[in-house]
């Protein structure tokens, strides 16, 4: 071409111009995606987009599918001649808005033929052919479900399937999983299936308690040809036998409280169909009626109805009871309503002498819900008085054995001053060789032992300034120290405040008569040897 270019100013205009085109066309191109995923049995979008340069001009776009045996052309587009479809894709295959810069076109109902490589074609004016590939390939939109196992779970048992999620023929491979909060596994096993596609099944493993009786499973499907995951809760259904209650009875059942009952409910999967009543330790008694799972006492409570009484409950599990011991007390003591008097400006009257006269309306009942505070209080107020009562007695019987000397442990002697002086003679020895009679011998030995009793009380007694702890007062010290004065003092004769005479003979000792006893104020008391006082006729 150098040598044309030499040949004159036209040649090098000329060629400068087919610079410029050349370089227009260079700028024009075709968009196409690189690869189309068609789900099968649903439609898919081909995009083409056209940029023609301006000095350009586009007879015509088209789209050829590769096939093994070579190229074939699928649609066509031309501006001046309009569309033209091949006959394999009519009623499945349009352009979407065809135009000199838009060659999209759209196929439905994929299906597994459809897979393969697609080239859009754009001839332009003058420069020609420009094109772009894609490949399309179909997924398959998993099918999705959720089977139970083979065997109902039941409280208990062994480790068993719950349930299985099934990803059927997708394309690819669906992910499939579990979600739960219990402690189960999983087990995942993927199927080869016809056309590439592969079913995915995901076994949840677990021992059934009946705890978690009515929980949730989820299974989570993931999946190209699905905008979101798929979730399908899945509810547990655990079997278990009757769980048994029995209301009605609190305890306080007595002799004749009637309208009561006793009431087995029970809690089982399936539900309970079985309901029994039944006394273990004797005969139902009569009165007593059993409707549905309800035991009624017709009448009021007798002694004899203490026993154990039994619910029996079943279902398709097993069959389960519950025993209830009954006790009938004895019945209150005190009433169910106390009435205490209430004072009200319209009722109280007063008669005439002064008494308040209450008439029934001024009783009003005290509320039932305090019955139990009376009781208990009065029960309290009982055993402090019982208590206070018991100290009393003590305390009067340890002041009783209290006191200063014990007249009961003593050799009971007779006063020295009650008996008979002894005269001058008797108390003088006899002369030797005169024989003496019994009842001088006896009277002569009386006589000495006195006046030994007497000179020790004297010597043992207590002085002035002395006085004994049994607590006397001023004025009977003072009447003690007359009598030792009148009755130890050895300047005044026994023989004349007492007679001669003695007195009667009583368990072999001598005592005075009752008249020979001073009634005088200062004649009543004898001493003793602890400084105590007693009276003579004591």
């Amino acid at each position: 071409m150098l040598p044309s270019l030499q040949r004159g100013p036209r040649a090098r205009l000329g060629f400068l111009l087919v610079l410029c085109c050349l370089a227009d066309v260079q700028s024009s191109q075709v968009i196409v995606p690189k690869s189309v995923s068609a789900i099968l049995g649903k439609n898919v979008t081909l995009e083409c987009g056209v940029e023609v340069g301006s000095n350009l001009t586009l007879t015509q776009s088209s789209w050829e599918r590769r096939l093994p045996t070579g190229s074939t052309t699928v649609a066509v587009y031309n501006p001046r001649y309009g569309i033209s479809i091949s006959k394999e894709f009519i009623g499945r295959l349009f352009f979407r808005s065809p135009s000199s810069h838009d060659a999209t076109i759209v196929l439905q109902n994929v299906g597994f033929s459809d897979i393969g490589i697609y080239t859009c074609k754009v001839a332009t004016f003058p420069l020609g052919n420009t094109q772009a590939s894609t490949t399309v390939s179909v997924l398959v939109e998993p099918k999705v479900y959720v089977s139970a196992g083979s065997t109902a779970l039941v409280d208990g048992g062994n480790e068993t399937v719950v349930a299985t999620c099934i990803a059927e023929r997708a394309r690819p491979p669906a992910e499939v999983s579990w979600e739960s909060n219990l402690f189960g596994q999983s087990e995942v096993q993927l199927l080869d299936d016809v056309n590439g596609t592969t079913s995915t099944q995901v076994r949840y493993l677990w021992q059934p308690t009946r705890h978690v009786q009515g929980n949730t499973l989820t299974c989570v499907v993931r999946h190209p040809a699905l905008p979101n995951d798929f979730r399908i809760p899945y509810q547990l259904n655990v079997q278990f036998a009757p769980d048994i209650s029995v209301v009605g009875y609190d305890g306080d059942w007595y002799v004749g409280r009637d309208n009561v009952q006793m009431t087995c409910k029970a809690n089982a999967n399936p539900p309970a169909h079985h309901f029994r009543w039944i006394r273990l330790d004797s005969e139902m008694p009569e009165g007593v009626e059993i409707l549905n799972s309800t035991l009624l006492f017709l009448r009021p409570l007798h002694r004899n109805d203490s026993g154990v009484y039994r619910c029996e409950v079943a279902n398709d599990i097993n069959l389960r009871s519950r025993d209830v011991r009954i006790l009938i007390q004895d019945p209150p003591t005190m009433p169910s309503t106390i009435t205490a008097p209430v004072l009200t400006a319209s009722s109280t009257l007063v008669d005439d002498k002064g008494r308040v006269l209450f008439n029934s309306s001024t009783l009003q009942p005290l509320p039932e819900g305090n019955l139990g505070s009376v009781v208990g209080g009065a029960v309290g107020g009982a055993l402090f008085l019982l208590l206070l009562l018991t100290l009393a007695g003590v305390l009067y019987l340890r002041k009783q054995q209290t006191f200063h000397g014990n007249y009961y442990t003593k050799p009971y002697v007779g006063p020295s001053d009650l008996q008979k002086a002894p005269t001058q003679h008797e108390l003088r020895p006899t002369k030797a060789g005169s024989k003496s009679t019994q009842k001088d011998q006896d009277r002569e030995e009386w006589g000495g032992r006195e006046l030994k009793r007497e000179s020790e009380h004297h010597s043992y007694g207590y002085g002035i300034d002395e006085y004994p702890a049994n607590g006397y007062t001023r004025a009977m010290r003072e009447s003690n120290q007359q009598n030792h004065s009148q009755y130890s003092s050895p300047r005044q004769p026994r023989n004349a405040r007492y007679p001669h005479s003695p007195g009667p003979t009583r368990n072999g000792s001598s005592y005075q008569s009752d008249d020979c006893y001073d009634s005088g104020p200062d004649g009543d008391y004898v001493s003793h040897k602890d400084g105590s006082v007693i009276s003579r006729r004591e």
